[in-house]
Order: C-alpha cells, then structure tokens, then sequence
C-alpha cells in the first residue's frame, strides 16, 4: 500500500484557516443583510408643530394663506373651527387660491374646484386637498408638519 502524505505545513494550515475564517465572515455579513432585507425597520413619521400665531392674531381674518417650511397653506375658519389646508392642487400641483366670495379653492391652470372642506368637487383633481392638523396649546396655535 502507498503511504499518505498527511505532512500539512503551517503555511498551508493557516492560510486555509484564515480563509475559512474570511469567508465565513463574509457569508454571515450577506446573510445578515439578506434577512434586514426581508424584513427592514418600519420608521416612525416624525412631526414637528410650528407656530403660525395666536388666537387674538387669527382672529382677524376667516382665511390667511402662509408659507412654513417650503410648504405653502391656508388657514381656514370653519365651524369646527380652524383648518389648514395644502394649496397644492392634486392635478399637477398648481398653486390654489381662496375665492372668498364662493367660499371655495379655485386653481386657475385647470378650473379645478374644492369646496370648503378642501373636498374637489369640479375639473380634474382625483383626490381632495391635503390638510394638515391644528394643535392649540393655550393661546399659541401650531400646525403640525412631517418633519
């Protein structure tokens, strides 16, 4: 019978082990990633409330248009009380205006009409306008925005 060679240098033994080691670092990363992959964290949306005046101040007015933060709106006067609508129109985002006189938002690119309630009721918007939550907190009032 022929002998076995089972003479292993060092050399060989430890680049065959550093290598194992290597690739089993590298298979636990991708399926590490794999299983974050599968099932990634849900982010929690974050607000932030921004003040746009005070009771007294807003008193004035039933419908003050403003911009905050890139995004322009109106507050609006209801008999619920105080609403803040989006001026984006929900056609193509053209700016919408309050017509005081019909109690209505016009958008003047696409006649389109929303009612008091920012619901689109003419022209080509597909869904009512966005609104944004009021918060008073004592005399201050906030509008709460994505952040």
């Amino acid at each position: 019978m022929g002998v076995i060679n089972d003479d292993v240098s060092r050399r060989k033994f430890l680049s065959s082990a550093f290598m194992a080691v290597g690739l089993g670092f590298g298979l636990g990363a991708f399926g590490l990633r794999f299983l974050q992959f599968l099932s990634p964290k849900v982010k929690e949306k974050r607000f932030e409330e921004i003040l746009v005046g005070t009771v007294n101040e807003l008193s004035k007015s039933d419908a003050m248009p403003m911009e905050i933060a890139g995004s322009k709106l109106l507050l609006l006067k209801t008999d619920a009380g105080l609403v803040a609508f989006s001026r984006k129109c929900t056609d193509l985002g053209c700016l919408v205006s309050w017509d005081k006189a019909r109690q209505q938002f016009i958008c003047p690119c696409h006649q389109g009409v929303y009612d008091r309630n920012g619901k689109n009721i003419a022209g080509p918007p597909p869904r009512p306008l966005d609104r944004f939550q009021i918060v008073t907190k004592g005399e201050n009032i906030y509008v709460r925005l994505k952040a």
